[in-house]
């Protein structure tokens, strides 16, 4: 009679062998369905596109960003930048711009209410000037390639949608934001099932780097004042799109937009471990099942160099299944890898990404159960805000 131990390990391993041919067969659909944004007639569109950057403390990203919406081929914009109490450089110099470019205008934040994150409270105050038809909001530390906006605008109209968001092409500077690009991409590529976004809000997405909304949708869904203490306010965003009926749309903009994203380990290691837990929407036992797969995913290649498994040597059969789970996870890593421009190889490195990813999960839970969540030099959220993230646990 099996031991409860060798029963748990077998469930697990078929588990696994199940859930390796499923990501596998998502990337390949994703290969198909996630697209690229399609050129069309951009003299056909002439709609007032109001771009709404909330910064803080970027002064190394402001004016790179800036200047990649001066260049854009699409002329019909208005700019706000929304200066979100920084304590360096970044408002003096979006200001100076801001005097050389009519279109161009810069605003001070006011003090951040309570129940609200920083970065939504910001950005309900850029929605509130913004004059635009259709509402773009862009991260400070993005750059977006000539034809990004009039390309976007043009597949909107186009096709009736509702929000248009792109993932974008990461540039990593450290060896962490490195592993987690790598992990986000996977995610993206080879699990989320976009052929259902608009059918079920679960399966919806977005990302914060590059929304374009209608701004009568925007408005409908209550925009960030209706999300207002959510920490991963993209992805709230795009589920209440779907939520409410409107067409959401995600595009491969690998080739339109960059975002650079963290300048040390520290900061890169405060940003991911404030997005990883809020993804599962704070419930610990979804995210621990997460980190347990992922920890198996990387152990697996290491039992079939053992050679063993369960205390012996594999059967035959179980010998090519976990041959096909190694051979299977590979090939869904490397296409997530190749899609999202960090490089077909970190598909065989697999097994090392999905380990460090285990340990900043971790570090993850551990920040919000000790409510020490930090971004750029505050809290993300006041008291009440990281105790009614954990009410859904109780």
């Amino acid at each position: 009679m099996q031991t409860f131990f060798e029963f748990s390990a077998l469930f697990l391993f078929y588990s696994l062998f199940a859930f390796s041919i499923l990501v596998a067969l998502m990337g390949l659909i994703n290969l198909v369905f996630i697209k690229k944004p399609i050129i069309y007639d951009q003299s056909k569109t002439s709609v007032l596109v109001s771009v709404l950057i909330p910064a803080r403390n970027e002064e190394i990203n402001i004016k790179r960003c800036i200047y990649s919406l001066i260049d854009q081929s699409y002329k019909n914009l208005e700019i706000i930048i929304l200066d979100d109490d920084s304590s360096d450089q970044t408002f003096e110099i979006a200001q100076e711009l801001a005097k050389k470019f009519q279109f161009i205008s810069v605003v001070k934040g006011e003090k951040k209410s309570k129940g609200w994150t920083g970065k939504n409270w910001a950005c309900y105050q850029l929605s509130k000037y913004a004059k635009g038809d259709y509402l773009l909001f862009i991260d400070a530390d993005t750059k977006l390639q000539k034809n990004t906006i009039g390309e976007s605008v043009s597949e909107m109209n186009s096709k009736d949608i509702d929000l248009i968001s792109l993932f974008p092409n990461r540039i990593t500077k450290t060896a962490v934001d490195k592993v987690i690009s790598v992990t986000i991409g996977w995610f993206i590529f080879s699990c989320l099932p976009v052929i259902f976004s608009n059918k079920n809000p679960i399966f919806s997405s977005a990302f914060g780097q590059f929304l374009l909304f209608r701004k009568s949708v925007y408005f409908s869904i209550g925009g960030h004042k209706a999300i207002k203490d959510k920490i991963l306010d993209d992805f709230e965003l795009g589920r209440s799109v779907s939520r409410n009926g409107y067409v959401l749309k995600i595009f491969d903009g690998t080739e339109r937009l960059s975002t650079f994203s963290y300048v040390s380990e520290k900061e890169a290691l405060e940003g991911l471990s404030r997005s990883i837990f809020p993804f599962f929407n704070n419930k610990i036992i979804p995210f621990v099942l997460l980190l347990i797969i992922f920890l198996s995913m990387g152990l697996m290649p290491i039992f079939i160099m053992l050679g063993e498994f369960f205390g012996s040597k594999l059967t035959r059969t179980r010998e090519m299944i976990a041959y096909s789970i190694w051979g299977l996870l590979t090939l869904s890593w490397a296409i997530s890898s190749y899609r999202s421009k960090q490089g077909l190889w970190y598909g065989i490195l697999y097994p090392l990404i999905t380990t460090i990813t285990v340990i900043i999960g971790v570090f993850s839970i551990i920040t919000f159960l000790t409510k020490s969540v930090h971004w750029k030099d505050r809290n993300v959220g006041d008291e009440e805000i990281m105790d009614k993230s954990f009410q859904s646990n109780d």
